[in-house]
């Protein structure tokens, strides 16, 4: 992976210099980017961390994703269902359960690399808005909103109907106290206030 993030700031340096010899440079990739696909669908797979109640939580699971591209932009509407397990620092046994979520996003192509014109190697920025709703075996439940911002790398085949993807995003969710967004039934975890946390993921793209 490191060796690969090299090559792509190599390559990204290299096509700013070729920009900067001179306009009429037929072979700059970033005279004209391909645009996104108009209508696509991607099934991908992801792993979370970030802290519930004070304590950290964490999980693993599937996503689901429907988009429409517009040149360089791409709207989403996603959803998730993962695993999600607290290991309390005082506690014999871990709180186990599942995790749902659901929230609209947005990408924003920021570089493209085309070795051919078959297909490419693509940088991107991406912005969601969604909600995360626990269900905890102990009968805790709890429903929070989370931001989310993160860049990502996709190859995607420009004649075929087929791509891979992966990305990270930093994930935020407010102060559950002060803005009174989050419903907790049943048990909950006597700290609540702001946390932060990560996703990574990876998945196809038709």
């Amino acid at each position: 992976m490191r060796a690969l993030a090299i090559a792509l700031v190599l390559a990204s340096l290299a096509g700013t210099a070729r920009a900067g010899d001179g306009d009429d440079d037929d072979d700059d990739e970033d005279g004209e980017f391909v645009p996104m696909r108009k209508l696509s669908i991607a099934l991908g797979i992801a792993g979370h961390g970030t802290r519930v109640g004070g304590q950290s939580e964490a999980g693993f699971g599937t996503t689901l994703e429907l988009a429409h591209g517009r040149h360089r932009w791409q709207y989403f509407i996603e959803g998730g269902l993962a695993t999600a397990r607290i290991s309390p620092p005082r506690s014999v046994e871990d709180i186990t359960g599942r995790l749902l979520s659901a929230g609209l996003g947005a990408r924003w192509l920021a570089r493209q690399f085309r070795p051919s014109s078959g297909g490419g190697i693509e940088l991107y920025l991406l912005s969601r808005l969604g909600i995360e709703r626990y269900y905890f075996d102990d009968n805790t439940r709890l429903s929070r909103p989370e931001l989310a911002l993160g860049f990502g790398l996709q190859v995607r085949a420009y004649r075929q109907r087929i791509g891979f993807r992966i990305d990270v995003r930093a994930l935020l969710t407010p102060n559950d106290r002060e803005t009174e967004l989050v419903a907790c039934n049943g048990r909950c975890m006597d700290e609540m206030g702001s946390s932060t946390g990560f996703a990574v993921g990876m998945g196809f793209l038709w």
